[in-house]
């Protein structure tokens, strides 16, 4: 990189009615439960999963997650093992939108750069 030269990224930040989620075909997990380990492992294991929900909310599986989950795919851990670990994580929840019905909920608001 040259000296001068500026590493940057942008956020884009949307909002949306959560009340209108409830027209939504949606999938929702409060917390790791056995489901929500079904519903993961089928998404990193499954080539072209695929499913019927506008949006899935819930646990975010972050990298230390992931680790947590490669222990359980190993078989190191089982099902339950693996949810007593993730209530110890401080889990950050998340909104997927998977539909064009899900995004016609956002509203963009603005795009912000951001330095690296």
């Amino acid at each position: 990189m040259k000296e001068n030269e500026v590493n940057c990224g942008y956020v884009n930040i949307f909002e949306f009615d959560e009340t209108a989620i409830q027209k939504l075909n949606c999938l929702v997990f409060q917390k790791p439960t056995e489901e929500w380990v079904d519903f993961v492992m089928q998404n990193r294991t499954q080539k072209g999963f695929e499913h019927s929900y506008d949006i899935v909310y819930g646990p975010v599986a972050n990298d230390k997650v992931y680790a947590a989950f490669a222990l359980y795919e190993g078989g190191l851990i089982d099902k339950q093992q693996l949810i007593t670990e993730l209530k110890t994580y401080k889990l950050v929840d998340q909104y997927l939108f998977h539909t064009d019905n899900a995004l016609s909920l956002l509203t963009f608001i603005e795009s912000k750069e951001v330095k690296l």
